[in-house]
């Protein structure tokens, strides 16, 4: 049997400036501790191999303090003798920060189109995988596979890894669901010997199934991104893989609560204002994400951002927003 940590789209580097401008609490601790939660988890639970499925950092460009936090804690874990295969998501645009770390035997990089054919607690296990094509990879999918080289290893266990969306996932408090297109794979497209596929990009975690009925697995993010993903629990899987079974389990992380609310219209002085948005906080937990949403355009010349996050809990993220069509550069309360 071969246990697996799947995790994925861990934005590492969100709110987490290295100069801030201001003092106010920053959500980036947020990233970080659930990302370290896993890797203590894989450790302590003694799993065979550790999988990323992408977006390892928020953004392409970032900060050396950030990778080397990022990196540090892998050390341990690979010399653990953990396996731990990574793909590039394409907020890394395909492509990793070198690191002395990918020369170590146990780190297992898709930077390109590749496998890594291995035999791991009596189970032969080819991972294969190949970092995020960003336009038309209902196209491109069957040649990368075609380039990775399935087979090498007859009746081995097939394990796809990538960060790509697929037909049928779920996103958004709305439930949208994608549609086989240019930049979506179908489920029609997996060929029937791969045995397990792991993907990012997609933020909710999710099961879904290919026609010939391999599973695709989303673990979702490590943490809420947006406020589309409010409802949604985050966390990542375990799975006991074996030559005739595969199972698999989802954990959930620390996630913090998420909360949208719209002033009313009729309040347009300051006082009012501001003793109708305390009242609505106290309601809340104190370590909410709270986001405020204008009622009336005058509101946004009354309330100061600065203000807000003076009167409320230092525990809470606090954003102010327009009117709902306005743009967020229309107002100087963003100008934090």
């Amino acid at each position: 049997m071969v246990k697996v940590l799947f995790f994925a789209d861990s934005h590492l580097g969100f709110d987490f400036p290295i100069r801030p401008r201001i003092s106010r609490r920053r959500r980036g601790w947020d990233f970080f501790n659930n990302y370290q939660l896993i890797l203590d988890t894989a450790v302590e639970e003694g799993v065979d191999a550790l999988v990323h499925g992408g977006d390892v950092f928020f953004r392409s460009k970032i900060p050396m303090p950030v990778i080397q936090k990022t990196y540090e804690p892998l050390l341990p874990v690979l010399e653990r003798g953990i396996h731990m295969f990574i793909v590039p998501g394409n907020h890394e645009r395909s492509r990793l920060p070198a690191s002395p770390l990918f020369r170590h035997k146990n780190f297992h990089l898709f930077d390109r189109p590749r496998s890594f054919p291995m035999e791991m607690n009596g189970v032969d296990v080819t991972w294969s995988g190949f970092p995020n094509i960003r336009h038309n990879i209902q196209q491109e999918f069957p040649t990368q596979l075609n380039q990775i080289g399935f087979g090498s290893t007859p009746g081995a266990l097939s394990i796809l890894c990538m960060h790509q969306s697929i037909e049928n996932a779920l996103v958004g408090v709305q439930n949208y669901t994608f549609r086989k297109g240019a930049d979506v794979i179908g489920r029609d497209q997996f060929p029937d010997y791969l045995d397990l596929v792991l993907s990012g990009h997609i933020h909710r975690q999710q099961v879904l199934r290919s026609t010939s009925g391999t599973p695709l697995i989303y673990s979702g993010s490590i943490e809420r991104t947006s406020f589309a993903e409010r409802l949604e629990t985050k966390g990542f899987f375990i799975l006991t893989l074996s030559k005739h079974k595969i199972e698999w389990e989802f954990r959930a992380l620390p996630a913090r609560p998420m909360y949208q609310w719209t002033l009313p219209s009729n309040l347009l002085d300051r006082h009012h204002l501001m003793r109708a948005i305390q009242a609505e906080a106290q309601e809340l937990p104190s370590d909410a994400i709270f986001r405020i949403r204008s009622g009336a355009e005058k509101q946004l010349d009354i309330l100061k951002i600065s203000e807000l996050r003076n009167e409320l809990p230092e525990s809470m993220n606090v954003d102010l927003i327009p009117l709902a069509g306005r743009t967020r550069s229309t107002w100087s309360a963003y100008s934090d």
